[in-house]
This record gives C-alpha cells, structure tokens and sequence, in this order.
C-alpha cells in the first residue's frame, strides 16, 4: 500500500505534512513540492501562463504516465507515503503498482481561496518561477479578479480530478483538523500530533471580504460541493478504511 496525501494549498497541508513526518521514519516519507518545475514545463510546451495550473491537474492518465515517469521511476521501494502539492491521479494505481490510500483535506472554499490569495502576493513577481502566479503579481490581479477568473474556478477540487470522491480513503476537513487527525491517526494505526505551521498571512481575512462569499460559491460551484460531501462525510467516518482500487 502507498499513502496518497494531496496537498490542496491552504488547506492545512504543511501542519499535516509536520504530524506525518513524525509519525513515518524518514526513509518511508516522500514530500513531493515539484510543482513550480511542472508548472514551467507545462508553459513550456506552449500553455498560456493564466492556464497552466489548470492543464497541470487536468492530465489524462497516460499524460500522467508519460510527465512523471521520471518521478514515478525513482520512487524507492521504501516509501510508504508521498505528501505534496500534485494531481490525485499522479500516484494512480495502474502508474505505481501499488494499491493507494487516498488523503486529502479541504477547507471552505471562500476561506481557502482568500488564503491562498493573499499568501501568493506576498511573493516578488522578479523571482516567482511559477507562470500563473507571477502573472498574477505583474498584472496586478485585484482580489475580485482572482476569486472569480475562469483559470482558477473550483481549483480545489482539481487536484481531485479523475478521482471519484468516493474513493478518497480519508478526507479530512480543515476547520475540524484535530478531531479528524485523531481519526486520521485511527485508520491508519499511526500516532498523529497536531501542529500549526504556515498560517495565513492575514488573520480573518475572509471574513473582511464576506460580500463576496455567496456569488463565489455560486461561481465555485463544485469546490462546494466538494465541502459539502466532506462535512457529510464527517459523521459517517470510521476507523476502518475503505478500499481503494
């Protein structure tokens, strides 16, 4: 079995990613952050900068097979479990070999996207190797654009594509993120401890900018779906996980 841990950013993922790497030795844990390199090879291959992020979690499955073979190739046999910023379908079983065990965690969409928003303009534009952010920095995108551009519309749930909902082992949720990593902890027999790292930049920020919500989720429309079935999920979650095939 391979763990399977998508890092949704702003979701909570590099607090999560700090209970992993005390719960798995160090030779059982790949942190997998290549996505500014895929980024750049996607706008290499002629994508347009605002679109990249897009056609980067939206591969078909031999595209998949085809861009990570290096990565998927030099994967050690030791590794039981790979936590980063990728598609879901990077780590599909037909691409490994190996059965996964899908994690992810999700948070309220609106919250995450102004999050996300305000982390990324905190970087320069001079030195950001990623082409949609620095676009975003060097036009100068206001934070109404950025909520409600095509290129971005249900960005969470796109790390999920190809992978039926269903099949996600534990989704966890960001809000409730110490119950669920005690159930977490449960499933997969591991001592998991919470810890804070990496918070927002700007505390309450979704809250200053709650005007916007309603017509964001309605524009967003599977991202709240995606929030919804987490929440229902939450009263149906077990300590016994599910199969993934």
């Amino acid at each position: 079995m391979l763990y399977v841990s998508v890092h949704i950013p702003k979701t909570a993922g590099t607090s999560f990613a700090k209970s992993l790497e005390q719960a798995f030795a160090p030779n059982e844990v790949q942190l997998d952050y290549h996505h500014e390199r895929d980024h750049a090879l996607v706008a290499a291959q002629g994508v347009e900068a605002v679109k990249t992020h897009q056609e980067w979690l939206s591969p078909p499955l031999l595209q998949s097979a085809w861009r990570y073979r290096k990565d998927l190739a030099e994967l050690p046999k030791s590794i039981r479990l790979v936590h980063g910023h990728f598609p879901a379908r990077k780590y599909h079983r037909a691409l490994t070999w190996r059965k996964p065990f899908y994690i992810t965690w999700v948070r309220e969409p609106f919250a995450r996207a102004i999050s996300n928003y305000f982390y990324w303009q905190s970087f320069d534009a001079n030195t950001m190797p990623d082409p949609l952010v620095r676009t975003i920095l060097l036009e100068r995108w206001d934070l109404e654009t950025y909520l409600f551009h095509p290129a971005l519309r249900n960005y969470q749930s796109l790390f999920l594509k190809g992978l039926p909902w269903k099949r996600i082992d534990f989704l966890g949720v960001t809000e409730t993120f110490a119950k669920d990593l005690t159930t977490l902890s449960q499933m997969i027999k591991r001592p998991l401890k919470p810890f804070v790292e990496n918070a927002g930049p700007i505390a309450n920020a979704a809250d200053k900018h709650a005007h916007l919500r309603d017509r964001f989720l309605a524009y967003h429309d599977i991202d709240a779906q995606l929030y919804q079935y987490a929440l229902d999920r939450q009263k149906l979650q077990t300590t016994q996980a599910p199969a993934s095939t």
